[in-house]
C-alpha cells in the first residue's frame, strides 16, 4: 500500500466523500456518485433506437451522422440536480467523469462516434465562461475525449453575443434568439473532418441547431451530436 493511499484513506475516514445523490460514503474506486445511483441514473438509449427521437430534432441536415444523447433531463429530478453541481457550483470533474462515462456506454454501439476526428464544445459567450471559471461542455467533452482518444477542439467555434437565459422561453423564441449566435473561428481546421459536437442539455436542439447550421458550410465536413442529458422527446 502506497502512502498516497494511505493518506487518502485518512482523509476519506474523518472527512468522508459523500454521494452527491444518496450522500452514502463513497467506495475508494466510485467518484461523485455511488455505483447504485448512477445505475439508477434514467438512460435514454436513443442510440440503440432505429427511431431515435433525438436525430429528428436535427432533420434536414445532410452532413448529419449519428445522434446521441446519455440521461434524460426531468425538472426537480435527478439529473437536473447533476447538472445544476457542476454548470453552477463549479464542479466540472462531474462533467468530467459523466462525460467520460457516457462515451464507455455509447462508444462502438452501432458504429457510434467510432469515425470522429474532433469534438467540439457548445461554446459560452466569452464573459460567461469568464464568469463561471470554465465551459461545463468542453468538461464533458474532456471527458469522452479520454475514451475516444480524439482531440477537443474549443476554438473552432466562438459565441458572438451574451444572450439571456432560454429557460422560459418558447421553441420559436429559442430559435429566434440563437440565430447568428456563433461564428466560425478556424473553418480550414475543420475541412473534410467528422465534428462531434457536444452540449450538456438539450432542450428544443435550438442551440445545437445553430451551432450545426454554421459548421455544415464548411467543405466536406460531417457531423454528429452529443448531449449529456436531454429533454424526454417521445
Amino acid at each position: 500500500m502506497t502512502l498516497r493511499t494511505i493518506l487518502n484513506d485518512l482523509l476519506d475516514l474523518f472527512f468522508p466523500r459523500l454521494c452527491l445523490l444518496c450522500h452514502t460514503p463513497l467506495l475508494r474506486e466510485e467518484k461523485h456518485l455511488c455505483l447504485s445511483c448512477f445505475c439508477d441514473l434514467p438512460r435514454t438509449g436513443y442510440h440503440l433506437r432505429t427511431d431515435n427521437p433525438a436525430r429528428k430534432l436535427f432533420a434536414g441536415i445532410p452532413a448529419l451522422r449519428e445522434v446521441g444523447a446519455f440521461l434524460f433531463f426531468e425538472r426537480e429530478g435527478k439529473v437536473q440536480q447533476l447538472v445544476h453541481t457542476f454548470k453552477y457550483y463549479g464542479n466540472k470533474q462531474l462533467a468530467y467523469e459523466l462525460g467520460r462515462m457516457a462515451a464507455l456506454e455509447i462508444y462502438g454501439r452501432d458504429g457510434f462516434y467510432q469515425t470522429t476526428d474532433l469534438l467540439i464544445p457548445v461554446p459560452l459567450h466569452r464573459k460567461k465562461e469568464r464568469k463561471r471559471g470554465y465551459n461545463q461542455s468542453e468538461w464533458i467533452a474532456k471527458g469522452m475525449a479520454s475514451v475516444l482518444n480524439k482531440p477537443v477542439c474549443r476554438t473552432a467555434l466562438e459565441r458572438v453575443t451574451n444572450t439571456p437565459t432560454q429557460t422560459h422561453k418558447t421553441i420559436y423564441e429559442r430559435q429566434l434568439n440563437m440565430e447568428n449566435q456563433f461564428s466560425l473561428a478556424e473553418p480550414k481546421l475543420l475541412e473534410g473532418k467528422h465534428l462531434l459536437l457536444v452540449d450538456d442539455v438539450i432542450t428544443t436542439g435550438a442551440t445545437c441547431l445553430a451551432c450545426l447550421d454554421r459548421l455544415a458550410s464548411v467543405p466536406g465536413v460531417r457531423l454528429s451530436v452529443f448531449s449529456l442529458t436531454i429533454v424526454r422527446q417521445y
